[in-house]
Formats: C-alpha cells, structure tokens, sequence
C-alpha cells in the first residue's frame, strides 16, 4: 500500500499517477488544501493569489488542460510607492520615478561590480545600489519575511526577483516598458474557479481519500501512520504535509534534526466583496509602512470584485479583527479601490499558519539531507511545504507526476 498524506495538488496529483493500490489521508473535511477555495456565507474564497505558472512547462500545461479549461491573463501587477502606480518591476521602470531619486538609482546601478553575496541584504544592495534598496526592496521584503535580512541565503528566490542588465535599466529610465519580465509575465486560471479544477482533478481517485485524517504519528521502523481513528501500514509513503510537521510527529526524532530549524511565514489573508472595481490591475506590491499588508490584488474570473490583502503575522495566530477592519478600509482609500467603507459588502479572513519558507542558513545544512533521509526509510516528500523549498503548484504537479513514476519503478 503507498499512503499519500495531503489532498492538495501535489498529493491529487502523484496519487492520479500510481499503478499501485494507494490511499490518500487528508487533515481537513475538504480536497485541495491551499490551492482551493473556501466558503464564508454565500462566498466561495481563495486562499490569497493562487495562480499557475506555465511558463517553460508545456507538458504541464497540456497535462492540467485534461482537467479543465484555463484562461490565459496577462500580468498587470504594480508597485504603490510615493502616493502613485508604477509597473512591476520597478527596478525596469525608474522612469516613473521623481527626476532626482531615479537619477540617483541610475547612477549606483551602472556603477554596480559583479560581486558575490553572501545573504540577501548584500544581494539586493549590489544589484540595486542603496537608494533603490530603500526605497522598495528593504522595505518590501522586511515586510513580507518578518525576518532579519541579513539572515537570510541570496538566491533562493528561484527568478522572483529580476536583475536587469544596465542597457535596460537606461531603456527603464528613458520610458520602455519591460512588462514580460520574471517567471511569471503570463498566468493562468481555471476557467471556472479552483474548486471546480480540484473537484474535476480528483474525480477518478475520490474513493480512495480518507477526509478528517490527520496524522498523529509516524513510525518509521514499522512503517505505520496513525490518526485519531486509525492506523495504517504502508510500504512507501508520499507526504506533502509541512516537513517541520512531519518532523514533530515521526517517532524516531532522533534521527532527523529538530523541526526548529526550519523557519517559515505566517499570513494572514483578508478577502474583500466589493460594490465596484475601482482600479484594473491584477496586484500591487506595497513596501511602505504607512500600508500593513505587503500586497493586495483582485481575484480573477470573479462576477463581482473581490480583493484580498496579505499580511505576514508576526505572532503567528492572533489578530483583531475589528483593528484589521479599520486597516483594510484605510489601504483600500489610499489606493484609491474604495472612496467610503459603504463600497465594502463582506469582509473575511482566514490565517495560513505556514505560508512562505525562509531560506535562513540553517536550510542547506537542513533540507536537502533531511529530504534524501526520509527516501531512505520509503518517505518520499514533495510539494512546496513537503519539500520546504519555493515552488509553484505547476512545479509541484510536475514533481508530484516524477515522485509517483519513481516509486512505480520501485515497487
């Protein structure tokens, strides 16, 4: 028996290429996990932007669009620094800037050197030079990690952050606009909505996911998980829980390191119905203070508009809802999305307890050698949070599909 633990995308996805008896366990009382939506009331959420990325994965494409139809949206996202929009990226776009901050950014950009960085503080400082750092990188960044940046491994970003080569940086100041840059110029969207995707995903293999089975122990000598109603005995075992979970609960801990080395982000998702759509973009990136969300952007393929802003937690769970409230309704007004609280028709949030990993120094000493000890005892662990790495759900379905040909192969 292989058990797979998580009905997200990654573990729909390995499960639909077993040619094994296999059974999936899920935590919750519903598929999908993060990838999904949510209902509050007569709505139907997502958990923030969950999008899939297609670029350089056309067999991943072709793969998915057996599922469902997808739209095609062109990236429209922004920077709001400076009370105004500037398109993202901002480092390909100084033109929008003021005459004597862009000169100055200009300046320390082609006066850059090809130097090594050992985090990201220093790998921002020389790509960008100082001002542009201040001004939207720093900022940004301390917002959305909560981590001290000096901490943290210089590229492990995986191409979220582009550097541009100092011809475009001039062609940016003299007014180009470079809005095919990144991993990510093209996204794509179920024609439907995620849930409907996950419902037609999953059809085929729903007889074989156990709802409201969450995982309590894992014994890697008998090779046995146990739930509060069960225990089952498997002869490998995919997870896509969080590997700083699976480390709490397996049985032999002492042989793996502590799950507290791993770090990662908590954040805090407001979803929005709103009277009207003020503004057409697909983002906005906020890297000021006077904002306490790092990002807020409008869901696409939705009848009427709904927004969502995101917010890293600091103390992980708790927040005021009625303060969140007065905070949302004064971002939306500065941005111009709303002109009273009136526009807003719903209001909802939900936390998302492991959100982001953080690439501290403890992760390559860490991750790569717990993931290749876990194989070693039939555990294969996979998705973003399985394999605590940066990916996209097109990365995970295409590292679901490998993992499952790989244990085909096996047994």
């Amino acid at each position: 028996m292989i058990l797979i633990i998580g009905a997200g995308i990654s573990g729909i996805s390995a499960a639909k290429n077993l040619k094994k008896d296999f059974l999936i366990l899920e935590k919750e009382g519903y598929i999908g996990g993060l990838s999904t939506q949510y209902k509050s009331k007569q709505y139907f959420f997502d958990y923030g932007g969950h999008y899939f990325h297609f670029k350089d994965k056309p067999e991943t494409k072709e793969y998915l669009e057996k599922f469902t139809d997808f739209k095609k949206y062109k990236r429209n996202s922004k920077v709001y620094v400076l009370d105004k929009y500037i398109p993202f990226p901002l480092q390909f776009h100084l033109s929008y800037l003021p005459s004597r901050i862009k000169n100055e950014i200009l300046k320390e950009i082609l006066n850059r050197t090809e130097k090594q960085s050992d985090n990201l503080c220093e790998f921002i400082e020389i790509n960008f030079g100082k001002k542009l750092s201040e001004l939207f990188f720093k900022p940004f960044l301390s917002k959305y990690y909560c981590f001290d940046l000096k901490k943290i491994i210089s590229n492990m970003d995986k191409g979220s952050i582009p550097i541009p080569d100092k011809k475009s940086v001039i062609q940016g100041f003299n007014g180009k606009e470079f809005l095919e840059i990144g991993y990510n110029p093209n996204f794509y969207y179920p024609e439907t909505s995620l849930k409907e995707f996950f419902n037609n995903y999953s059809k085929d293999i729903k007889n074989n996911i156990m709802l409201n089975e969450e995982i309590l122990s894992i014994d890697i000598n008998k090779k046995t998980v146990k739930t509060k109603n069960n225990v089952f005995q498997y002869k490998f075992l995919i997870n896509s829980m969080p590997l700083k979970k699976i480390l709490q609960i397996i049985k032999q801990k002492n042989n793996f390191p502590s799950h507290t080395k791993l770090s990662n982000t908590s954040t805090l998702v407001t979803n929005i119905v709103l009277k009207k759509k003020r503004k057409n973009f697909h983002w906005v990136y906020l890297p000021e203070n006077k904002f306490p969300f790092y990002r807020v952007g409008f869901y696409p393929s939705k009848e009427i508009p709904v927004c969502y802003l995101e917010k890293t937690l600091i103390n992980k769970i708790k927040h005021n809802k009625a303060n969140l409230l007065k905070d949302t309704i004064i971002t939306l007004k500065k941005l111009n999305l709303i002109e009273n609280k009136n526009e807003i028709l719903y209001f909802d949030t939900k936390v998302i307890p492991i959100s982001y990993i953080i690439f501290d120094k403890n992760w390559k000493n860490v991750v790569p050698q717990t993931i290749e000890k876990l194989k070693k005892y039939g555990i294969f662990s996979i998705g973003r949070y399985g394999a605590w790495n940066y990916t996209s759900m097109s990365d995970d379905v295409k590292s679901a599909i490998i993992t499952a040909n790989t244990i085909n192969s096996l047994y």
